[in-house]
C-alpha cells in the first residue's frame, strides 16, 4: 500500500479505525477525537484519503475533525477536507448533511459561517462545498424562500445535489417548478440517498404540491428504501398513512422506524415519538366522528 508508505508506525490505531469504525456513536467519537488529537494523524489521513479501500473510513474520521472546529472555523476546515479528498458531490453530499445537521443539534449558525464567494477565482470543489454547506444550513432550518434566493444567486455550474437542494425550496413553497425539476433531478441522480431525502423533504413540507402523496410513495418504493431500514423514509411513510387515514399501517411503521433509528440522535427520535403521537390523535378523532353523537 504504497499511499501509506513512511507513516507505518504512526498508523496501527488509525488504520484499525478506518478499516471499521466502532458502530456504537459514543465509542466512535471518543476514539475518533484520540486519534485526531495525535500530531502524526493529519497528514496520514490527507494520503489514506485516496486509498480506495480506506477512504470512508478516513472520512469518518474528517468529519469528526470538521465538527469539533473551533465557531467560524467548521466551513473552512470542510472546504479544505472536501478539496484535499477531491470528493465527489455524491460525498460531498453526504459528508456535508452530517456536518450540517450537527451545527444545528449544536447551535451553531453554520449558513452565516460558509462564505458567499463562488466566483471563478474560488476552485469548483471548493464552490461547491460552500453552495451545498449553504444549501444544507438553510434547509434544515427551513428557510426555503432564502434558499432559493441563494441557488438564483450562485452563479454554477450545479452538480446533481446543488439541484437538489434548489428543487427542495421550490416543493416546499409548493411552486409548479419544483415538479418539474424534480424530475430532473431524479433522472440523473442514480438513487442517491441524500439527493432523494432531499426531496422528500420539500415535498413533505410543501402542502399544495399537486400528487404529493403519490409523489412521495415512488421515491420511497426506490431501491434505497426497499430494505425499509431507513428511519427517516420510515418516518416520511408513516406521515402519507397517516394522512391517508390508514391508521393501523402508520403506527406499524412508525414503531419500525423508532427500531431502525440509530442510538444518539434524540432531534430525530423526537420527531419521530411526535408522529406516532399525531397518528393516535388523528385516529381516535376520525373514530369518534364516525362513531357520532351518543
Amino acid at each position: 500500500m504504497s499511499v501509506l508508505a513512511g507513516h507505518v508506525t504512526a498508523t496501527d490505531d488509525v488504520l484499525a479505525f478506518v478499516r471499521r469504525p466502532p458502530i456504537a456513536l459514543p465509542e466512535r467519537l471518543a476514539q475518533a477525537r484520540k486519534l485526531l488529537s495525535e500530531p502524526r494523524v493529519q497528514p496520514f489521513l490527507e494520503e489514506a484519503v485516496h486509498a480506495p479501500e480506506l477512504r470512508q473510513g478516513v472520512l469518518d474520521l474528517a468529519r469528526v475533525d470538521v465538527q469539533d472546529a473551533p465557531d467560524n472555523a467548521c466551513a473552512t476546515r470542510a472546504e479544505q477536507w472536501m478539496l484535499t479528498a477531491q470528493a465527489t458531490w455524491q460525498e460531498s453530499a453526504a459528508f456535508l448533511a452530517d456536518i450540517a445537521w450537527q451545527a444545528r443539534r449544536d447551535g451553531r449558525r453554520l449558513a452565516d459561517e460558509v462564505s458567499r464567494e463562488t466566483s471563478h477565482a474560488v476552485d469548483p470543489i471548493t464552490a461547491r462545498t460552500r453552495l451545498h454547506l449553504l444549501g444544507l444550513a438553510l434547509r434544515y432550518d427551513f428557510r426555503r424562500a432564502a434558499l432559493e434566493e441563494a441557488m438564483l444567486a450562485h452563479r454554477g455550474p450545479w452538480d446533481v445535489y446543488s439541484r437538489a437542494l434548489f428543487a427542495f425550496a421550490l416543493l416546499g413553497q409548493s411552486k409548479a417548478r419544483g415538479l418539474e425539476l424534480m424530475d430532473e433531478v431524479l433522472a440523473a441522480a442514480d438513487d442517491d440517498t441524500k439527493v432523494l431525502h432531499t426531496l422528500l423533504h420539500g415535498l413533505w413540507l410543501g402542502d399544495a404540491v399537486p400528487g404529493r402523496l403519490e409523489h412521495m410513495m415512488s421515491i420511497l418504493t426506490r431501491p434505497p428504501f426497499r430494505g425499509r431500514t431507513d428511519a427517516v423514509a420510515l418516518f416520511r411513510e408513516a406521515g402519507i398513512l397517516r394522512e391517508t387515514r390508514c391508521f393501523g399501517e402508520a403506527l406499524t411503521t412508525i414503531d419500525r422506524a423508532l427500531e431502525m433509528l440509530p442510538p444518539g440522535d434524540p432531534g430525530v427520535h423526537d420527531d419521530l415519538v411526535r408522529e406516532r403521537a399525531l397518528i393516535i390523535t388523528a385516529r381516535d378523532m376520525y373514530d369518534l366522528v364516525r362513531s357520532g353523537p351518543n
